[in-house]
């Protein structure tokens, strides 16, 4: 109850009351006595006075025999000048301070010896007030012609201490109902502090909790007033600073989360502390970086992972806080690992800890694998027909009188390789434009069977120079599509070209179509020598050719179906191979109904 501020305050009214009534009343009890004490020492100096009139007729009574009882009647006439009382009374001791005569027989024959007695024995004025008597006394010596004698006036102080406990009365009544004004008065003033403190508590509270919402009411225009201001003001600051926190904090953990570059971050000590999405899949663990093992990708685990060296690591890490190794061999992956130093708090203490950034650059990889390749690949394809072009003029230039029948041969020879080299040009030329979308495309709508027709009549000629069986299998009547109908003339008729040259002669060639759900499905099927499983990924890959067909004499620069891709997808269509050696091969085809063409040139 005590650590409550509201009955901290009232506590120390009370006590402030009490010390202060207690202090009055102290000062005011010992007032009392000590004006009493001041009033008898100022009465009896006055009275008592060496050359006053009362010890001038004192000492003449000395003259007799019987002059403690002169003495007596002397004093007895002075009692009113001398304040004589029920409680003060006179006394006359001969010089040895034996009793003779006084106002009470009865106390004077029980008198004590005190220090202003002792005094006035020594023929002095004893005035002195001693501390801790519940008296007052005052001795004077008188000296005659034949006695001499002591007047002692003892005061029991009963009036100072009726006087002294009715102060002390006064006093404990005004303490009580000083009591119960300081309990009221602080009451109200506890409660009005309290009240607007109890309320920055209570909005303290909510804002703790994350609740900026409710203001805090603002009722006095003073010190809790403006406390309560400001304490607004700043949960509104603080409020905008929360939330300004929180949008950046939800937008690094998005950014985090998905990140395309694996992120793992760890402590001082190499623990996991955050890990994104994609290192989760990279690595193969769960949302929280444990495997199925129940193990964590701790830092050094990490690292075994990947083939990188602990030691090696770390040592190129402390020089710079930072390190990259580079073409990471990783899961068929071709990665960029980058190590950095980055600091958090933890218990108020500052840390250290490591990010690793994994960077994927496979797709970079390949892209200059497949540069490479390609100009090998364009080098050898152009080095073939230049070689036989050479040979043949140089044989031409070598033997001038060849027989015009060989020399034509040989001119012949170069026109064809000539003409091979333009066809390699040519398509290198239609990908290009196909890569950088700067093909001139003739969007039109025409019939599926027509179209399939003109190739067929095309094609038919070519089948007859081989003996092959060439067949056709279509509806007449199938939905018209829209799209360039010369490219998708150049895909089929490409598609049709490679089933002729790799089957043998008398084989069977077949042209079939159907409407589909997504366009014209046509398959062109021949019983060839087919084609390996292995290769069938990289059918459509630029220059690459399947090696028995490359021993053939079929011959082909490698582009044609990778032409044929390039022209469906640019339409929105598919094409698909499904072969095996020895039993043919089969190339799905599907035309779309509307090209997609059709849309981006509207």
């Amino acid at each position: 109850m005590y650590r409550n501020l509201h009955y901290k305050i009232i506590l120390i009214f009370v006590v402030f009351t009490i010390t202060l009534m207690t202090a009055i009343g102290a000062i005011l009890v010992s007032s009392a006595y000590s004006f009493y004490n001041k009033d008898f020492l100022d009465q009896m100096n006055d009275a008592l006075s060496p050359d006053g009139a009362l010890c001038a007729e004192l000492r003449e009574a000395l003259g007799g025999e019987d002059f403690a009882t002169r003495q007596k009647e002397i004093l007895r006439s002075y009692s009113g000048q001398l304040g004589i009382s029920k409680y003060r009374n006179y006394y006359i001791l001969d010089a040895g301070g034996v009793y003779l005569e006084g106002s009470d027989a009865r106390l004077g024959a029980s008198l004590e010896i005190t220090a202003n007695m002792i005094a006035a024995m020594a023929g002095n004025y004893g005035t002195e007030k001693q501390f801790h008597t519940d008296y007052i006394d005052y001795a004077v010596p008188l000296v005659g012609e034949e006695h001499a004698c002591i007047i002692y006036i003892k005061d029991l102080q009963n009036e100072a201490r009726s006087f002294s406990i009715m102060v002390f009365q006064i006093a404990l009544q005004a303490l009580f109902i000083g009591l119960a004004i300081a309990v009221l008065l602080s009451f109200f003033l506890a409660k009005a502090i309290t009240a607007p403190i109890g309320r920055l508590t209570e909005g303290a509270q909510r804002i703790a909790h994350g609740k900026f919402e409710e203001e805090i009411e603002n009722r006095s225009d003073d010190e809790i007033g403006i406390l309560t201001t400001a304490f607004n003001h700043m949960k509104n600051v603080l409020k905008d600073t929360m939330d300004e926190i929180t949008g950046e904090r939800q937008k690094f953990e998005t950014l985090f989360l998905y990140l395309n570059e694996a992120v793992v971050v760890y402590n001082n000590a190499g623990k996991l502390m955050h890990i994104n999405r994609t290192a989760r899949s990279l690595f193969r663990t769960d949302g929280d970086g444990m495997f199925s093992d129940g193990t964590t990708l701790n830092f050094s685990r990490m690292l075994r992972s990947m083939g990188l060296d602990y030691r090696e690591i770390s040592e190129k890490y402390k020089e710079n806080s930072s390190h990259i190794v580079h073409d990471v061999m990783f899961d068929e992956q071709v990665v960029d690992v980058n190590f950095a130093e980055f600091r958090y708090f933890e218990r108020n203490e500052e840390m250290h800890g490591i990010m690793c950034v994994i960077h994927d650059n496979t797709s970079h990889y390949e892209l200059d694998k497949a540069r490479r390749e390609f100009v090998a690949d364009i080098s050898h394809e152009l080095r073939t027909p230049l070689t036989g072009i050479k040979g043949a003029l140089e044989t031409i230039i070598e033997y001038p009188m060849l027989d015009q029948e060989i020399r034509d041969n040989f001119l012949n020879m170069a026109v064809e390789e000539c003409d091979r080299m333009t066809r390699i040009v040519s398509d290198l030329l239609v990908l290009s434009r196909l890569d950088n979308k700067r093909t001139a495309w003739k969007i039109e709508t025409f019939s599926p069977s027509k179209f399939l027709d003109h190739i067929y009549d095309v094609m038919s000629v070519e089948a007859k120079k081989r003996s092959q069986t060439f067949t056709r299998t279509y509806p007449m009547d199938m939905p018209e599509i829209t799209g360039d109908r010369e490219k998708l003339q150049q895909v089929l008729i490409n598609v049709v070209s490679n089933a002729m040259k790799y089957t043998a002669d008398g084989g069977t060639v077949s042209i079939t179509a159907t409407p589909a759900k997504k366009g014209i499905a046509i398959c062109v099927a021949d019983n060839g020598m087919g084609i390996p499983k292995e290769d069938l990924p990289r059918l459509f890959e630029r220059f690459y050719r399947v090696e028995k067909a490359r021993s053939s004499d079929a011959g082909g620069s490698g582009l044609g179906l990778a032409i044929a891709k390039e022209i469906l997808d640019a339409h929105g269509g598919e094409i698909r191979v499904e072969s095996a050696v020895g039993r043919g091969t089969s190339v799905f085809v599907t035309l779309p109904y509307i090209s997609i063409l059709t849309e981006e040139k509207a």
